[in-house]
């Protein structure tokens, strides 16, 4: 049965208006639907897509670790005056690293408490090195204890200097796995366990870099970070460490816990600087972003990087001072004071976050420092493409796609007054050890991040697209109907039943139909 004209026209003209505005509307609020769905798989809830990825590690993680080897220990010790110490890379040695958050707590801030646990296995395939390899570097139990007593009573530093002298020396000899995961004992450590002062408290009855993390679901303390539900710009900032916003291990400003755990970043497109929180740490870590572009697996990202600002102690960033120094208020006046664990730009002391040692962190052989740190030693160079430490995100899903965190231990070495052992040494930085962690997102996730990125561009050109066959339905029915050119239209009807007659009727159609010819 053929269809009416005023049919046809019906159909064209109303199912390209309702293109029109079916596909202009979708479009037009595209950007909120592609927000909404975000802020639906993003926000960390228990059901979200986000939720998998952060609860247990989904992609590989690894830690690379690298070790300084005092080459000429025996002959600093003997002239320490006159010996620069030496020191020869060793490494790397690679672990395995996963990350498992337990004892998960949902409150009612939009925030969620939790603990990890993080495990480590040796890869000896591909390490350059094995446990067994022996490192030797400055006694770290014996000098953080000649700190710890510093400032005690010169009768109380002449005796507990005496035990260390006997059983201590400047250096030690230990193997990898003893200084990394497995410890080793001490009886000094011993001694000052027994003695129950509160001064001497260190929780371990070993020492090594990494005794007892691994599988400890409370070494890294208890974290509290925003979800991101009620605002995706909070997503994976942390709100609280410890139960504290403000831990009492730096003054004012630098020790207010902020930033990501680094695993979960709220959309970054106008971002110029963020800030990762490490427990290793005690504080947040803040990072630029790189003018330089970068991309990995076909995604455009932001790159975050550590530049001299992010471990300056106040030498070059007077907001920086407060990670050495502390705020005294005599009279009226409110000052800065520096404490004598300051020092020059490129450290920032750990000490009161790791038990009293003298212990500070920078980045690999000093990239970034003061100058200073290198005269004192011999056996390190700096280099960007291999101490740089940095984050890339890519920027509109917050999703790291490769992550390069490098941070360097270590540990003071300085004469102190009422020492035997420790008398007559320079003041110098030692560097311990180096690691980096690092994680690459896989090709599977990259797919799901591609395809979340081109959401914009794919509704876009979905609904504008219906939009203008719509509006191209409009433009065909209005030619159509000026030339009435709709099949059976009522100017062949009226040709047809009088097909022989010369009325000015039937000649009009006919010349109007000679002038389309």
């Amino acid at each position: 049965m053929a269809l009416s004209v005023n049919t046809k026209k019906g159909l064209v003209f109303g199912i390209g208006a309702a293109l029109v505005v079916i596909g202009g509307v979708l479009g037009g609020v595209w950007l909120l639907i592609v927000d909404s769905i975000l802020s639906g798989e993003m926000g960390l809830t228990s059901q979200s897509e986000s939720y998998t990825m952060w609860e247990e590690t989904p992609i590989p993680m690894f830690i690379e670790v690298y070790f300084f080897n005092w080459t000429n220990a025996a002959e600093f010790q003997q002239r320490p005056q006159e010996v620069v110490p030496e020191f020869a890379e060793l490494g790397p040695y690679i672990f395995s690293e996963h990350h498992t958050k337990v004892n998960i707590v949902w409150n009612d801030n939009n925030t969620v408490t939790f603990q990890q646990v993080r495990r480590w296995h040796f890869d000896p395939e591909r390490s350059n090195g094995t446990l067994r390899d022996e490192i030797t570097n400055i006694n770290v139990i014996a000098v953080t204890v000649e700190y710890m007593i510093r400032h005690f009573n010169p009768v109380v530093q002449i005796i507990v200097d005496t035990l260390v002298k006997n059983l201590e020396p400047l250096f030690v000899t230990k193997t990898v796995g003893q200084l990394m995961f497995e410890g080793y004992e001490d009886e000094l450590l011993n001694i000052t366990a027994a003695l129950n002062v509160s001064e001497f408290q260190v929780p371990m009855d070993k020492f090594g870099w990494f005794y007892p993390r691994n599988n400890s679901p409370t070494y890294d303390g208890v974290f509290n970070m925003h979800t991101g539900t009620d605002n995706l710009n909070l997503l994976g900032i942390m709100d609280a460490w410890n139960y504290e916003q403000y831990p009492p291990y730096y003054d004012g400003e630098c020790a207010r816990i902020t930033g990501s755990t680094g695993e979960l970043f709220p959309p970054l497109e106008n971002v110029d600087k963020v800030a990762l929180f490490a427990p290793e740490l005690c504080s947040s870590l803040d990072l630029v972003k790189s003018d330089d572009p970068y991309s990995k697996h076909g995604l455009e990202a932001y790159r975050f990087i550590g530049d001299d600002r992010a471990l300056d102690n106040g030498t070059k960033y007077p907001d920086n001072r407060c990670y050495c120094a502390k705020r005294q208020i005599i009279g009226t006046h409110e000052i800065s004071a520096c404490t004598e664990e300051c020092a020059p730009s490129g450290v920032r002391s750990i000490s009161k976050c790791r038990f009293g040692a003298p212990a500070y962190i920078s980045f690999p052989h000093f990239y970034k420092a003061d100058p200073s740190y290198l005269l004192n030693i011999r056996g390190l160079n700096p280099k960007q493409d291999l101490h740089e430490f940095y984050v890339a995100v890519e920027p509109h899903t917050g999703i790291p796609l490769d992550v390069k965190a490098r941070v360097q231990i270590n540990i003071l070495l300085r004469p102190y007054k009422n020492s035997k052992l420790f008398n007559n040494v320079p003041k110098v930085m030692i560097p311990m050890l180096w690691f980096t962690q690092s994680a690459e997102l896989s090709d599977n996730l990259a797919d799901l991040t591609k395809l979340l990125v081109s959401l914009p561009a794919i509704g876009w050109v979905t609904f504008f697209g219906l939009a203008g066959i719509g509006a191209l339905l409009i433009i065909c029915g209005i030619v159509i109907t000026l030339r009435r050119g709709w099949d059976g239209d009522d100017s062949d009807k009226l040709l047809a039943n009088d097909s022989s007659s010369g009325t000015p009727v039937v000649r009009e159609v006919e010349r109007n139909r000679e002038e389309e010819k």
